[in-house]
């Protein structure tokens, strides 16, 4: 059997009374099911690519767009909203 490694992680309160109504019917554990689901998934995710097929997907992407200027200015701006809110220093302010 693989080692065991602990995780923490949220789920809705629909997908917990879903879990345990499962468990419960089935007979396994809560946490057997969370593992075959993680397995399942990661099983059904297509074949990692490389990374620059990848790249060459998105290469052009943006290239029709007319306002990428004033896109990247609102995302500036709200870079720095988030950097004062949190109380650190912005290189505008």
């Amino acid at each position: 059997m693989n080692k065991m490694v602990r995780k923490q992680f949220f789920i809705t309160t629909d997908q917990n009374r879903r879990l345990k109504a499962h468990a419960a019917a089935t007979g396994v554990s809560e946490a057997e099911l969370v593992r075959a689901g993680i397995d399942l998934r990661i099983d059904q995710a297509p074949a990692a690519q490389d990374w620059r097929d990848g790249l060459d997907n998105l290469s052009g992407a943006w290239a029709e767009r007319k306002d990428l200027n004033e896109e990247m200015q609102e995302i500036r701006r709200s870079w720095n909203r988030r950097s004062q809110i949190l109380g650190r220093k912005t290189k505008r302010s």
